[in-house]
């Protein structure tokens, strides 16, 4: 039984260290978008944004055919990805940081 729980906790790290590595990747190319709209590079922001749109949706599309969306130690996870998504969205409605694009 306890080997089995230590599995468990195992699994869980790992499946977490990826995610863990996956955000701050998608955060990295969260802040290029920025600032190639903060340059004027229109059409780098664009293919950065809808990068951004599709690894965030597959993450919480994981998380949630995981069942990990149900258990407290894995919402943040999702509510990261959750954030990329809106304030991505946000960011494209909006204009920001570049208006006029």
């Amino acid at each position: 039984m306890a080997q089995n729980e230590r599995r468990q906790r195992n699994t869980f790290r790992k499946f977490e260290k990826l995610f863990t590595r996956v955000i701050l990747g998608t955060l990295l190319v969260f802040l290029l978008m920025l600032v190639s709209a903060a340059i004027g590079i229109g059409w780098l922001k664009w293919i950065l944004a809808l990068t951004v749109l599709l690894v965030s949706g597959l993450g919480t599309a994981v998380l949630v055919l995981k069942q990990e969306h149900r258990r407290p130690r894995s919402r943040w996870m999702l509510c990261a990805f959750a954030a990329f998504i809106v304030c991505t969205l946000v960011s494209l409605i909006v204009g920001f940081p570049a208006p006029g694009m």
